[in-house]
């Protein structure tokens, strides 16, 4: 995935804030008479620096967008605490290796990294979320966009100006519709597209008296859909 300009000055930073961590940290305290609780402790912090990377370099705008469904705060948020709080609790297990069994430490750490992981799980599962009812909407839409463009050309098409006048009210009253869409109305929907298909023709061929008459019974469909609509909420 190829970085933004403030992708890569935020790796750089958690970068240099990485290899500064463990520098100072092996400077303090040496590589050797360690025991379980100090390396556990030093790979849990490994772990938080890596969920941070993922977030900030990988993700990148979209970490700032993915929110949780309890809080609501963005994965980046997360990750930030949890670099933080990993780092403290981390510090507190290293300064008592010796006076604190590594089973405590694993523990402890491996719960944090849980609780986490659920919220940064949660704002993928939010994001799916928000996708589906987007997807969703935009279907219930599509029926009286395609209906409205439909009905447009019946008054671009047609050289009758009475019928012209016809279509014309009839675009109007489908541009004034309810734009949303329900499954209930799947049958009365088809027939009256069907119905706009036949007038369509029916202008084309001129055959004027025939498109009037199904001008009218496409208004009327558009009246009963309507009223089935608003009866739906």
């Amino acid at each position: 995935m190829k970085l933004t300009k403030k992708g890569k000055m935020l790796a750089a930073i958690l970068a240099i804030a990485f290899v500064v961590y463990n520098v100072i940290f092996f400077i303090l305290c040496g590589f050797t008479d360690h025991g379980a609780t100090f390396w556990l402790s030093w790979a849990f912090m490994q772990v938080a620096f890596g969920a941070m990377i993922c977030v900030g370099c990988i993700l990148g705008r979209q970490g700032m967008f993915l929110r949780d469904w309890l809080f609501g705060y963005p994965i980046v948020k997360h990750s930030t605490l949890y670099l933080i709080i990993e780092f403290i609790v981390s510090t507190v297990f290293v300064v008592l290796d010796d006076r604190m069994p590594w089973g405590w430490a694993l523990a402890v750490q491996l719960l944090l990294f849980a609780v986490y992981l659920i919220f940064a799980i949660s704002c993928f599962l939010a994001k799916e979320t928000i996708t589906e009812v987007k997807t969703k909407a935009s279907d219930k839409t599509r029926f009286i966009k395609l209906l409205r463009a439909d009905a447009e050309m019946l008054v671009e098409k047609c050289d009758d100006p009475a019928l012209k006048e016809q279509c014309r009210k009839f675009a109007e009253s489908v541009r004034y519709s309810d734009p949303m869409s329900d499954e209930a109305l799947f049958e009365l929907e088809k027939e009256l597209a069907y119905t706009v298909s036949q007038c369509d023709s029916a202008i084309v061929a001129k055959e004027y008296a025939q498109a009037a008459e199904l001008c009218t019974k496409a208004s009327m469909l558009l009246m009963e859909r309507n009223r089935k609509c608003k009866a739906l909420k």
